[in-house]
């Protein structure tokens, strides 16, 4: 062998060894080749850079280590354009107004009619009311007393003076008293003084039917009463008395 085949010999095996050692080279992390081959070193992590100048893997080789950024809450929604809400054109409602029903009235009966004087008792009726209202209508004709009274006028010459004085009985007082005589409830009543006022003209109406007892006591006056009804076939009455305070509507 010569000289020259041994050195050739020698330079393949270097060149081989050499090779061999160039692989087993490993880059160090977080390191960057750019296209520019330029390598950025910050303390407390890698800084990432993005655009044609150079990227977490370069273009002349050597392995680069990329994070993929973790997604916001609004990555997972996609924005879209709010639902058109269409509006209602206005409505113009054209309408004839009706005029008010007039309520009927109908054809009243007398179911009871008479003048009753009363000095400290009572009178009771009953009766069965289908067809409501019951109107029961009543002209108050209180006793009355006069008293004559004396007196000394202080204005001018001093002269004894005397005047008649004609006012309602003290002792006067009425009452009527509606119960539905099933049960014995109250169900309305009305008065003449004490805790009622001293008008003359009453009237006490029910609206619905029943069984009712009407009691009517009182003291020192008289009553003009009439109680009527609706006509029906079995409501029937007589024809309507004027009352001497004058018919009461309802």
């Amino acid at each position: 062998m010569t000289a020259s085949r041994i050195a050739c010999m020698l330079i393949v095996l270097i060149l081989v060894f050499l090779t061999i050692l160039a692989g087993c080279i490993k880059p160090p992390d977080g390191s960057s080749s750019g296209s520019s081959g330029g390598s950025s070193w910050f303390s407390g992590g890698n800084k990432e850079t993005s655009g044609s100048g150079g990227g977490n893997t370069g273009t002349a080789g050597g392995a680069g280590t990329s994070q993929t950024p973790s997604p916001t809450p609004t990555s997972y929604l996609t924005p879209a354009t709010p639902f058109p809400v269409e509006t209602p054109p206005p409505t113009t409602s054209s309408y004839t107004r009706l005029p008010d029903p007039t309520p009927e009235v109908p054809d009243y009966v007398a179911i009871f009619y008479d003048t009753l004087a009363f000095k400290q008792n009572k009178t009771a009726y009953s009766y069965q009311l289908e067809r409501p209202p019951m109107v029961i209508e009543m002209c108050i004709k209180p006793n009355m007393t006069t008293r004559t009274i004396w007196y000394e006028s202080r204005v001018g010459e001093r002269e004894e003076k005397t005047e008649t004085i004609t006012s309602i009985s003290p002792a006067a007082w009425f009452e009527v008293t509606v119960r539905d005589q099933p049960s014995g409830t109250i169900v309305a009543r009305e008065g003449f003084a004490r805790s009622y006022s001293v008008e003359t003209a009453k009237k006490l109406t029910l609206r619905s039917p029943g069984t009712y007892l009407i009691e009517f006591g009182g003291n020192d006056l008289s009553a003009e009463i009439q109680i009527r009804v609706p006509e029906t076939g079995s409501q029937t009455g007589k024809p309507l008395s004027n009352m001497s305070c004058g018919t009461l509507l309802i």
